[in-house]
């Protein structure tokens, strides 16, 4: 129950912080382009290739793999 909770609040917080960043005159970078960033470089690509391979291994152990 505890790591729903702290999911749902790095995504509330990841949702808070693009709204801020999108704002008119904000000094945020929206999440677009920080990817679009690193994205261009290699180490870049592997850094969000990781992130998004942990977040997605978690997810799919935690909610679909029986108990």
């Amino acid at each position: 129950m505890i790591v729903t909770v702290a999911w749902v609040g790095l995504i509330v917080a990841v949702v808070v912080l693009e709204v801020l960043a999108r704002r008119h005159g904000a000094r945020l970078v929206p999440l677009e382009r920080l990817a679009g960033r690193l994205w261009r470089r290699p180490l870049g690509r592997v850094v969000l290739l990781g992130l998004w391979a942990f977040v997605g291994v978690h997810v799919f152990t935690r909610y679909t793999l029986p108990r």
